[in-house]
């Protein structure tokens, strides 16, 4: 990645320090749209983020000091590649982190702006990447909407009146509304408010016009995945698409995991479509090693030859436990809903069979039980 693009990758901001406030910040937040803010210590050495999740999430008072917010987590240093912050992200769970030349903090790269440079074309529809969400009511509380938002890491909260969609409420427009609006109206002389007040507004004060709408079988383009976008199925909200939320469920940490799991046939796969089907092998893997003792898991993925543009997939699954095998497959256009039918279809012969023996356990516990043995 050449210098002008790592400049348009970093979002260039001066740290803040520890003695300055979560209000300050928010405000920075806001103006700059990035999602943390870099605090350095009394030397002017890198201590950590403060995130906008977090000041959310725990209802920081706008007058705390960052001393007291503020989250040590890695940094990145510059030049930055992509993949790697990406990674780096999921692993610690911030929807951005510092960015350091030397030992200065030079600014912050966050979910958004990776996915931006890593120029992805996605070929799979939006239910692939959408995070279900209730959406919310013109009239409920701006604490709701602070809730619904922070809990999960949204950049945006579609809301609706019936079941039409009005208008969505976004992160920077949330954190502004609590924390920067006591402090202006303080400088004009009007009363001043505080955050308790604010939310218990109605989100219908702050929330504005939908922009990005998409259709669950839609397929996403790049700037949809990096800006947000609410997906509808029959006309009704059915979830968003949230870059914080996109890149964990895009990037499983395979080496961390530790689980066997063996994937064959995704090289002619792109990018999206690859760990997609890597994050759903490793949940069933997770899923099915809570249970047994699971030797192996294994995802083959076959394509057959072009229909015209089109091209169909044939995937087998099987899992290898001490004492058993289970299969199953699936075939489709879309690799990636072809996997997970196959992975689904051979996790439920696997708990079938563990619940009937559970069951056939528990009843000859109950008749040793009656016959008094």
């Amino acid at each position: 990645m050449g210098s002008s693009h790592q400049r348009d990758f970093l979002v260039e901001l001066e740290p803040l320090g520890l003695n300055q406030t979560v209000s300050v910040a928010a405000e920075r937040m806001w103006r700059y749209e990035v999602p943390v803010t870099p605090v350095v210590d009394d030397e002017g050495k890198y201590f950590g983020v403060v995130s906008i999740f977090t000041i959310l999430k725990t209802r920081a008072h706008g007058e705390a000091k960052l001393r007291n917010v503020a989250e040590r987590a890695p940094t990145l240093t510059y030049p930055v590649d992509p993949v790697h912050a990406a990674r780096l992200l999921t692993k610690t769970g911030l929807p951005g982190l510092a960015v350091l030349e030397g030992d200065r903090v030079i600014g912050v790269v966050s979910a958004r702006r990776v996915i931006l440079s890593l120029n992805l074309a996605p070929r799979v529809p939006a239910k692939h990447f959408m995070y279900s969400v209730e959406p919310l009511k013109p009239e409920d509380s701006v604490e709701k909407a602070r809730k619904v938002i922070s809990e999960v890491g949204l950049r945006l909260a579609p809301v609706v009146h019936g079941d039409r969609l009005v208008g969505v409420v976004r992160v920077y427009d949330l954190v502004n509304f609590v924390y920067n609006t006591p402090l202006r109206r303080d400088r004009l002389g009007e009363v001043r408010g505080e955050a308790e007040y604010f939310l218990s507004q109605p989100v219908s004060k702050m929330m504005i016009p939908t922009s990005r709408v998409l259709s669950i079988d839609q397929v996403p383009s790049r700037e949809d995945l990096a800006e947000g976008v609410v997906v509808l199925e029959n006309q009704r909200v059915a979830g968003v698409i949230s870059p914080y939320l996109f890149l964990r469920r895009l990037l499983p940490q395979v080496e961390e995991a530790r689980l066997p799991v063996r994937i064959e046939g995704i090289e002619g796969l792109d990018f999206i479509e690859q760990n997609l089907i890597m994050k759903k092998a490793l949940e069933t893997a997770k899923d099915v090693a809570e249970r047994a003792s699971l030797l192996s898991l294994t995802v083959v993925v076959k394509p057959r030859e072009k229909a015209g543009e089109r091209r169909r997939f044939d995937v087998a699954t099987s899992i290898k436990l001490d004492k058993g095998m289970h299969s199953a497959s699936s075939s489709g256009w879309d690799a990636v809903q072809a996997a997970y039918d196959a992975l689904e279809a051979v996790y439920k012969s696997f708990s079938k069979i563990k619940d009937k023996k559970r069951e056939l356990r528990i009843g000859k516990a109950r008749l040793r039980k009656f016959l008094g043995l």
